[in-house]
C-alpha cells in the first residue's frame, strides 16, 4: 500500500481494528474505517515514522532492550547526542494507523498484545482462575493501546520510596523530572506551572471532547460529599477529575512517537522491529562484571552486537526479568530449574510484581445505547479533530480518594469510568443500536473501583530456557486479605456516589444486581461476603505491573537497581521501566515510567558528560 499521497514511500504491515471486533458482521464497516485511517495523513503519520534497519552495526555505544513507554522515553532522549550511537530493540512492529484514534477499540489479543496470563489462583475464577495481562508488543509498547491517562502519583507514595532508603526519588526531587517530558498546553486555564511545564515532547492536555455525563457526575461528587478538582497531579491531587492525558491534535500520542519518530534520520540512531532479546552477555572488566553485548534474533537469524557503553533494559514488569534470567542473572535456584548457569547473584530479579487489581460494577442510564462510531462521527473527528472519537469517553474520568484504612493524604482508592468509547460498528448509520436485537436498551456505565496500595505481591520466573517461551507469570492477587477489603470499601463510595440528585433525576441511574457465579446463592446480596465472593470471581487487573526489579540498596536482598538505575552488581545495565518501581503509585503508572527513563539519561549524561543530573 502506498502513501505517496502523504508526500512519501511506505508501506503498512499492522493488524486493522476489523480484525479486534468480534463477530462478522462489524469486518466490512471497521475494514473501511482502518482503510480510511491509513489515508489521513496527520493522524497515520506515514511520513514521520522510523524506518528500521534489517540488519545491525557491529557494535553501539548503548543498545536499548524494548520500546516501551521507558524504553521509547530513553532512547528517544540518548539520540538528542550527536556523538553517541544507540541501537533500539522491538520484539513488536510499528504502532497500527488505527491505534491514534483514543475511541477504537484496544489491540488486545492482536499481533501487537504479547497476550500473557497468569498461573491459576484465587481470583479472576470466572476465566478459571487464569487472569489476563495484556502487555504492548510494538513500537511504543503499551501506550499504544492504554487508556493515556497522566499521573504521576501522589507526594505520599513517593514518601514510601524514599523511607526504603531511596533518598534520590522524593517527590520533591521528582517534580522536575516529570517537568522536564511535558508539554502541557493548558497551564493557566486548567493547571498550575508550579507543577507543570510547556516545551517538552509529551504533549499533555484534556481530550477535546467529553460526554455530557462526565461532567455531570463531578456534580454528583459534589452532591454526595467527594472532592473535585482540575488537576490529580497539582496540589489538590485527591478527589474527582476529567483527567488530563497524552494525546496531540486530537489523537492518541504513543511515547514512540512524541521520542522516537523525532530522531528517525539520525544517522547514529538505530531501530530494529521485530527483534527478540535473547540474552545480555557478561563479562569481566578489570575485576568489574559488565554488560559486553546483546544477543537477539531477527528474521530468524540470531545477531550478537557490541556495546561500548551501556544496555538499558526497559522491556517491561515481566519482560525485564525474564532477560536478566535469560542472561543468567538472578535467583541461582530459579534459574537451575529450567537449566540455566547462573552468571550474576541477583536474588531480587522478578521477585516482588505488584498490580492495580480492580472490581467493576454496573449503573444502567435512561439514554439509548447507540453505538458512538458512524460515518458522522468519522467525518467530524477527520475534518475538526474532536467529537466521540477523539476521546475514551467516560474513561478519561477518574476519581482518587481515601478509604478508612489509609489517612486523607494517602489516597488508596481510585476510581475509573466506562462508557461511550471503545464500541466496534457493523453500520455507519448514525443512531444504531449497540444491540440490534434490543433497539431501545439504554446505556451501562460501568464503574471500577481500584485498590491502589496492594500489600500482596507475585513473581516472574522462566517457563523454560527457551527465550519464546513466555514466562511464568504468578500474580498472588488477595494473598493478603486487607487488599479485598479496599476494594470493597470503593464499591462502597459509588454506591453513595449514585444517590446524587442529579444522577437520579436526569439519568434515573440504578445498580444493577449480577449473580456473578454462585456467590448470589452462597451469600446475600451486597453484604461484604457477596462482594469479596464477586471480586474473586470478577477480577479485573489493571494493567499497571510494575515493582519485580525495584530501586534499592544494594544492601538490600529485594532490590535489583541502585538509585542511579544501575544493576547490583554489574553497573552498565540500568533499568527504566516499571520493574524498577519500589511501591506502586496511586493512579495510572505510565508517567512515572517516563520519569524513571528521564531520570536515567540524566544519570548517564552525569557520568559520561559531566552533566549535573537533577
Amino acid at each position: 500500500m502506498s502513501f505517496s499521497a502523504c508526500g512519501c514511500e511506505t508501506a503498512w504491515v499492522a493488524p486493522s481494528i476489523g480484525d479486534t471486533c468480534s463477530g462478522s458482521e462489524y469486518v466490512v464497516f471497521m475494514s473501511l474505517v482502518d482503510f480510511v485511517i491509513r489515508y489521513v495523513c496527520h493522524i497515520a503519520d506515514p511520513c514521520g515514522r522510523v524506518v528500521p534497519k534489517l540488519e545491525p552495526d557491529t557494535e553501539y555505544d548503548f543498545i536499548v532492550i524494548g520500546a516501551g513507554s521507558g524504553g521509547s522515553t530513553a532512547a528517544g532522549r540518548l539520540a538528542e547526542i550527536s556523538g553517541w550511537k544507540t541501537l533500539l530493540l522491538e520484539a513488536g512492529i510499528d504502532e497500527p494507523p488505527a491505534s491514534q484514534i483514543p475511541a477504537v477499540p484496544a489491540f488486545y489479543n492482536s499481533i501487537i498484545d504479547w497476550n500473557y496470563t497468569t498461573t491459576e489462583s484465587s481470583a479472576c475464577l470466572s476465566n478459571d482462575g487464569i487472569c489476563t495481562w495484556p502487555r504492548g508488543k510494538v513500537l511504543g509498547g503499551t501506550s499504544v493501546f492504554n487508556g493515556m491517562m497522566y499521573m504521576r502519583g501522589t507526594p505520599a507514595d513517593y514518601d514510601k520510596w524514599v523511607a526504603a532508603g531511596n533518598t534520590e526519588w522524593s517527590y520533591d526531587k521528582l517534580l522536575p523530572v516529570f517537568k522536564l517530558s511535558e508539554n502541557n498546553t493548558q497551564i493557566g486555564s486548567l493547571v498550575s506551572e508550579e507543577y507543570h511545564s510547556t516545551g517538552g515532547p509529551f504533549t499533555i492536555q484534556r481530550f477535546n471532547d467529553a460526554p455530557e455525563l462526565a461532567y455531570d457526575i463531578l456534580t454528583a461528587a459534589n452532591q454526595t460529599g467527594f472532592p473535585v478538582t482540575n488537576d490529580l497531579n497539582g496540589q489538590d491531587y485527591v478527589g474527582f477529575a476529567i483527567a488530563q492525558t497524552n494525546n496531540r491534535n486530537g489523537a492518541r500520542l504513543s511515547l514512540s512517537k512524541a521520542f522516537v519518530r523525532p530522531h528517525k534520520n539520525d544517522p547514529n540512531f538505530h531501530v530494529m522491529l521485530n527483534s527478540t532479546v535473547t540474552k545480555i552477555i557478561i563479562g569481566e572488566v578489570n575485576g568489574t562484571k559488565r554488560a559486553t553485548a546483546v544477543e537477539f534474533v531477527y528474521n530468524n537469524h540470531t545477531y550478537t552486537v557490541n556495546v561500548s557503553k551501556e544496555v538499558i533494559l526497559a522491556a517491561g514488569a515481566i519482560n525485564t526479568p525474564q532477560i536478566l534470567l535469560l542472561s543468567g542473572i538472578g535467583d541461582k535456584d530459579v534459574l537451575d530449574e529450567v537449566g540455566i548457569e547462573q552468571v550474576h547473584n541477583l536474588t531480587a530479579v522478578g521477585k516482588g510484581i505488584k498490580n492495580h487489581v480492580s472490581f467493576s460494577t454496573v449503573v444502567k442510564i435512561n439514554p439509548i445505547n447507540y453505538v458512538d462510531l458512524n460515518i458522522d462521527t468519522l467525518n467530524q473527528y477527520l475534518q475538526s479533530e474532536n467529537g466521540p472519537l477523539s476521546s475514551t469517553g467516560m474513561s478519561q474520568l477518574t476519581a482518587r480518594i481515601a478509604s478508612n484504612y489509609t489517612t486523607a493524604d494517602d489516597p488508596d482508592i481510585q476510581l475509573f469510568f466506562s462508557g461511550y468509547d471503545n464500541t466496534c460498528a457493523y453500520s455507519g448509520e448514525p443512531e444504531s443500536p449497540v444491540d440490534p436485537t434490543e433497539p431501545n436498551d439504554t446505556r451501562s456505565i460501568g464503574v471500577s473501583s481500584v485498590n491502589l496500595h496492594p500489600k500482596s505481591s507475585g513473581n516472574i520466573t522462566l517457563a523454560s530456557s527457551n527465550p519464546f517461551d513466555k514466562p511464568k507469570i504468578v500474580a498472588n492477587y488477595f494473598s493478603h486479605p486487607d487488599d479485598i477489603k479496599v476494594i470493597i470499601s470503593g464499591i462502597r463510595y459509588t454506591q453513595q456516589l449514585i444517590q446524587a440528585p442529579i444522577l437520579i433525576e436526569k439519568y434515573n441511574v440504578t445498580f444493577q444486581k449480577y449473580s456473578y457465579g454462585d456467590c448470589a446463592t452462597q451469600y446475600e446480596f451486597d453484604t461484604d461476603e457477596f462482594w469479596e465472593c464477586a471480586i474473586k470471581y470478577d477480577t479485573y487487573p489493571e494493567n499497571h505491573q510494575a515493582a519485580s526489579c525495584k530501586i534499592g540498596l544494594e544492601s538490600d536482598v529485594n532490590s535489583c537497581v541502585n538509585q542511579k538505575l544501575q544493576l547490583h552488581g554489574i553497573p552498565n545495565i540500568r533499568i527504566t521501566d516499571a520493574s524498577a518501581i519500589v511501591e506502586l503509585t496511586s493512579g495510572n503508572i505510565q508517567a512515572v515510567i517516563v520519569a524513571i527513563a528521564e531520570r536515567a539519561v540524566l544519570y548517564i549524561k552525569e557520568q559520561y558528560l559531566g552533566e549535573e543530573a537533577f
